[in-house]
């Protein structure tokens, strides 16, 4: 689980530094959750599932910062 919490901030920190497109970022995001799938105990999901929310809502800040109005 603090490889995947790992993964994940490294992902967000890059599409930040417009290291990482959208589709890449959401492409990398993907890929560590795919990973770490197999490895979940069933009383890990509430973490990983705020997690992936917590992500999901920095990345869509992100985007709607970048679209024209």
């Amino acid at each position: 689980m603090e490889v995947y919490k790992a993964e994940t901030r490294e992902v967000i920190r890059r599409f930040l530094l417009r290291q990482l497109s959208f589709p890449n970022c959401i492409a990398a995001l993907d890929a560590a959750l795919a990973g770490v799938l197999p490895e979940l105990q069933p009383e890990q999901l509430d973490e990983v599932r705020a997690v992936m929310l917590a992500n999901n809502a920095t990345v869509m800040e992100e985007m709607q910062k970048t679209q024209p109005n």
